[in-house]
């Protein structure tokens, strides 16, 4: 058996949620969420099945990290689905401030964006979004991190971590 890529402490399996850290599952058994393949998750959060990940702090409401899947309806351009998610958001928050969509690499992946929301919401707290959509076919993958201004620097690296890590399923056909 090969040795797993060095992680270190950082990286949790996802597989089943109890195996040894600093190894990455397979991709057969790894956790998912419909086309999403989550080989690990960074150490110090919680999988959350059919969601995704959080990561809870004393005192502070959690910080966590949303998978989801949508179709594109029409054509094969990323570019108008976030477009119209960008009205959603600006018709939904009190003056959004909004950031993107700007380019991205993702593995397998016709095209992904990055788009970053900052709103307050209905306690009058900060709230920071970053997106990542990623695009296979009609197939639209979102991983959004939510989490508030006041944590962002210290759970941003675990995000970037996290998406490195993260993978789709190549469709099938």
């Amino acid at each position: 058996m090969a040795p797993a890529p060095e992680l270190g402490k950082d990286v949790w399996i996802a597989s089943d949620m109890s195996a040894n850290p600093g190894q990455l599952a397979g991709q057969s058994s790894a956790a998912r969420i419909g086309r999403w393949i989550v080989p690990a998750i960074p150490f110090g959060w919680t999988w959350v099945p059919d969601f995704g990940i959080q990561k809870q702090a004393e005192g502070v409401v959690p910080s966590n990290v949303y998978l989801r899947e949508d179709q594109l309806l029409g054509g094969n351009q990323l570019a108008l689905y976030i477009q119209a998610q960008i009205t959603i958001m600006k018709s939904t928050f009190l003056d959004p401030v909004i950031a993107g969509p700007a380019p991205l690499q993702f593995p397998d992946a016709e095209e992904a964006a990055l788009l970053m929301l900052k709103h307050r919401s209905m306690h009058q707290v900060t709230v920071f979004q970053v997106q990542h959509y990623v695009r296979s076919g009609k197939w639209i993958g979102i991983a959004t991190l939510t989490t508030l201004e006041s944590e962002l620097l210290k759970v941003r690296a675990d995000f970037d971590q996290f998406m490195k890590l993260l993978r789709i399923e190549p469709s099938a056909g």
